[in-house]
């Protein structure tokens, strides 16, 4: 037990990180817009964990989030306010651009990490789920179904990431991401306009 708790202890803020991670994604299932509110937190204190592991860009990433958070709740609370913000789905050429951009900048990225230098242990994956994170983050701004697609993809790949480089609440939360992207997908669907 008292290795548990010294585990916790040494990586609080990936411990509190995921807490609030959690709280985040559970509310922007059921469109509840404190879901923005517990995505600033989670973000604050991921920054911190992050850090601490030399993942640069998902330092930078956390910053976004937060940026994603105010953008989001603005836009649902004018949304709601208006009963305009109605969950949709997109086109597959639509996605298909989102890709390849996300793929371009993935590339992009990576070669920036290596050149600049900027301590990052695994430059392709910090720049691949970076950028694969936003993508859907800026997309459930919008209430677009495909968001939680991409969220499954790129928690199963960040899932096995953090569980071969030991950081076990971070594959904890990317791992329980994957149950929570479908049922986000599931219930959103059932929103469509």
């Amino acid at each position: 037990m008292m290795e548990i708790l010294n585990y916790i202890i040494d990586n609080i803020y990936q411990f509190l990180g995921v807490i609030f991670s959690i709280v985040y994604v559970i509310f922007s299932i059921k469109q509840n817009i404190l879901c923005w509110h517990a995505l600033i937190i989670a973000s604050i204190l991921n920054m911190f964990a992050y850090n601490l592991i030399d993942l640069p860009l998902q330092v930078m990433m956390q910053l976004f989030f937060i940026g994603t958070a105010i953008y989001g709740w603005y836009n649902w609370h004018q949304g709601e306010d208006k009963g305009k913000l109605k969950v949709k789905s997109w086109d597959t050429s639509k996605h298909i651009k989102w890709v390849s951009f996300g793929l371009l900048t993935t590339c992009v990225l990576t070669i920036l990490l290596k050149e600049l230098n900027l301590d990052s242990s695994y430059p392709f994956l910090d720049s691949l789920m970076f950028v694969f994170n936003i993508i859907p983050m800026y997309l459930t701004g919008k209430k677009v179904l495909e968001s939680w697609i991409y969220f499954i993809l790129i928690d199963i790949v960040s899932g096995v990431f953090y569980l071969i480089t030991n950081q076990y609440f971070f594959c904890f939360l990317f791992f329980c991401y994957i149950g929570f992207a479908i049922s986000g997908y599931k219930t959103w669907k059932k929103h469509m306009t």
